[in-house]
């Protein structure tokens, strides 16, 4: 894995459907850095993942890795980047090895040495079948071949789901292994306490909109100095939790 940086840009990306519109959504976000996608059910998270990753159609905007377009060259797009949501699939009827043989062709960097790496990892069988696969099993799948492509930043849409707590205390860890090849992440998940030591920056959507985009150590002193104004003798070293910015 190169440890050049490189820079994930979403430029005003909107998608309209008849009842609801993701509006003119802006961020960016480096290689090797996690950012925290936190909202409400239905302010768009999962829309917007489909959009940066090329799954939605028809948005306005634009989707840029190190100057590569999503619109203009989406292929070269896709290679940087590794999305795992519960609504993709695979070969239902073939093992999760012969997936990886016969889908991983289409990226030019993968690697079977990888995909064994990373199915050991997530303790996957690489005979079993993909239709045997628990929804949490599913989503390690995605994790590792999305992986062993070599993408630059991964696009994870509640990837922990399905997952049981010891579990997903062992995947948080495997996340700050990513993140130290440089990889960049954006993540969403329910269980936003998972991102309270993780997290370095912090989006938050609320019925289409993005109305918060900060570094959480930001966001911690603005909650802090917040308290502080509310309550002159509240603790100055009370910890800040992602979840108080939905309340």
């Amino acid at each position: 894995m190169t440890n050049k940086m490189s820079k994930f840009e979403c430029r005003n990306i909107t998608k309209s459907y008849k009842n609801f519109t993701l509006q003119d959504i802006s961020f960016m976000l480096e290689s090797g850095y996690l950012a925290a996608l936190i909202g409400p059910n239905g302010s768009g998270k999962t829309t917007l993942f489909r959009c940066i990753s090329g799954t939605a159609r028809r948005m306005q905007g634009e989707a840029v890795i190190d100057g590569i377009s999503l619109s203009q060259n989406p292929a070269a797009y896709k290679e940087k980047i590794g999305y795992i949501s519960e609504n993709l699939s695979f070969f239902q009827e073939q093992s999760i090895l012969e997936n990886g043989q016969n889908l991983g062709i289409y990226f030019p960097e993968w690697s079977l040495e990888d995909y064994y790496f990373w199915l050991d990892k997530m303790e996957l069988a690489p005979s079993c079948k993909v239709y045997q696969l628990s929804k949490g099993e599913a989503m390690k799948m995605q994790f590792c071949f999305a992986l062993a492509h070599q993408p630059r930043f991964l696009f994870l849409d509640e990837p922990m789901a399905g997952f049981d707590p010891v579990f997903r205390r062992d995947f948080l860890a495997i996340l700050k292994d990513v993140l130290e090849k440089d990889i960049g992440i954006l993540l969403s998940t329910h269980i936003t306490e998972d991102l309270d030591k993780l997290a370095d920056y912090v989006l938050v959507l609320k019925n289409g909109r993005l109305i918060r985009n900060d570094t959480k150590e930001s966001l911690e002193d603005q909650y802090r100095r917040s308290a502080r104004e509310k309550n002159p003798d509240a603790d100055p070293f009370k910890r800040f939790h992602i979840k108080d910015l939905l309340s």
